[in-house]
């Protein structure tokens, strides 16, 4: 008789207790040097308890769960798991769910994206919005691109971490053959004034992915929001763009900037 699949409460009993194994003082916590991890985190305003696990315990957490889960994790249970971790608000088994979560992408639905917008609430925390972003909110979209509606609301939030996801997870209309080009640039344009760090980086990625399926696009868009975008973001948006293009655009913004400094000055 076949064994039934391992329910998540259990599972999720096997995280926390592989978790607590890494805080028992024999120097394996993460908070005693990991400082772009706490900036990141205090940028976040993260409503989550964190433990102090390093992000590579919780993969290698992650990877010896699905090892010893017999039968193995389905997806449906990696589901439940994630809804138990999220409700929980634990960051560091929200993290070991999601990768659990992520190894059933092959079985990802068109349903996904309702479960993720449920998860988005602890999205306010930056590490998890970074996973949550780029391993299921991404294909998930992929899977429903008019859900990008909800990603745009996302955009818009106070939230640095929501944002940061809306971003990431615009990602999936353009990677794996996807080319949604027009939709994710049509997000882009409500963040070109970014100031935050992460979201800089966020978005300027965002404009390199979008450059590998629609380089005239991407082009048009940044020298047309070359007046008033962060130059930031362009400069570093633009690096995919033919060598060419990319040198016309860094130099109209150093001649944007050269005029501006007299009025400033004044």
């Amino acid at each position: 008789m076949a064994k039934s699949a391992p329910s998540a409460a259990l599972i999720l009993k096997d995280i926390r207790a592989a978790l607590d194994s890494r805080l028992d003082g024999r120097g394996e916590r993460s908070d005693r040097g990991d400082k772009s991890e706490k900036s990141k985190n205090a940028a976040s305003k993260s409503p989550l308890k964190a433990l102090g696990v390093r992000s590579s315990f919780v993969r290698s957490i992650a990877r010896d769960i699905q090892t010893k889960a017999k039968p193995a994790i389905d997806y449906a249970v990696a589901l439940a798991l994630v809804d138990a971790a999220v409700a929980r608000k634990v960051r560091e088994e929200i993290l070991v769910a999601l990768e659990l979560l992520e190894r059933q992408q092959k079985d990802f639905t068109s349903g996904l994206f309702a479960k993720v917008e449920k998860w988005s609430g602890v999205a306010d925390d930056l590490e998890v919005a970074e996973v949550l972003g780029a391993r299921i909110a991404a294909p998930a979209l992929g899977l429903e691109p008019a859900k990008m509606a909800v990603v745009k609301k996302w955009a818009r939030l106070k939230s640095v971490g929501k944002r940061h996801l809306a971003v990431l997870a615009a990602t999936g209309l353009v990677t794996d053959g996807r080319r949604e080009a027009a939709a994710v640039l049509t997000l882009a344009e409500a963040l070109l004034d970014e100031q935050n760090p992460v979201m800089i980086g966020a978005v300027a990625r965002l404009l390199r992915e979008t450059t590998r399926v629609d380089a005239k696009a991407v082009q048009d868009f940044l020298f047309r929001r070359s007046i008033d975008g962060n130059p930031d973001i362009l400069r570093a948006g633009s690096e995919n763009l033919d060598a060419a293009r990319r040198a016309a655009l860094i130099a109209k913004l150093e001649a944007q900037a050269a005029l501006a400094s007299p009025l400033a000055t004044a």
